[in-house]
């Protein structure tokens, strides 16, 4: 069965992740190829072995050493199984399955201690014994600030029921008013809601 779903067929997230896998360590998914519209991934052991395909078809054969700073070993510490979809300059395309918003909150906190940088694409639900996608949140459409400052809100859990984090603080971050940051979460916000709706009626 696939991990789109648990073993009543529950409810899941899948989650889309944008991974710039540090340079110093020689993740050897990004360094055979800038560019690979495939990706296997084989670790057993102390090696990892990886198979890139690049957009012209050429397949080529990366080797690297398996230690806790991994980036599949982050996401196997949170039980997460990653799928490897595409690498485009140096960044990888991770998909993942997890059961609820707080599992995003870990996994993104466990990457983030070690890769350079990982940025939330898009969430979808998926529920059902055939994991079929109910509603899609593609995050492609925001602009960079609007993404990052969604995502953020999101990693720190403003939109929680039991939240204590202000909005201040997220603006604090970020390095901007509080009233920019509200603004750009109500734009954000209102694109997606639209984008789900009208998804639904198509």
């Amino acid at each position: 069965m696939s991990d789109a779903a648990g073993a009543e067929g529950d409810r899941r997230l899948r989650v889309d992740l944008d991974v710039d896998p540090s340079g110093d360590r020689g993740c050897p998914i990004v360094a055979e190829a800038d560019e690979a519209a495939e990706v296997a991934v084989n670790a057993v052991g102390d090696e990892c072995v990886v198979d890139v395909t690049t957009p012209d078809g050429d397949v080529r054969r990366g080797t690297g050493e398996v230690d806790e700073d991994c980036l599949c070993h982050a996401f196997g510490r949170l039980g997460c199984v990653p799928h490897f979809r595409r690498v485009e300059d140096g960044t990888v395309l991770v998909t993942t399955y997890v059961d609820d918003r707080d599992a995003v909150r870990r996994l993104v906190g466990e990457l983030r201690e070690v890769v350079d940088r990982v940025r939330l694409v898009r969430l979808a639900v998926v529920e059902g014994p055939d994991a079929t996608e109910q509603v899609t949140f593609d995050l492609s459409a925001l602009t960079p600030k609007q993404r990052r400052g969604l995502e953020l809100a999101v990693v720190r859990g403003y939109f929680d029921d039991d939240r204590d984090v202000r909005l201040s603080e997220l603006a604090d971050e970020l390095e901007i008013s509080k009233s920019a940051l509200s603004q750009r979460l109500r734009t954000a916000q209102a694109k997606l809601v639209t984008d789900v709706f009208d998804g639904a009626e198509r």
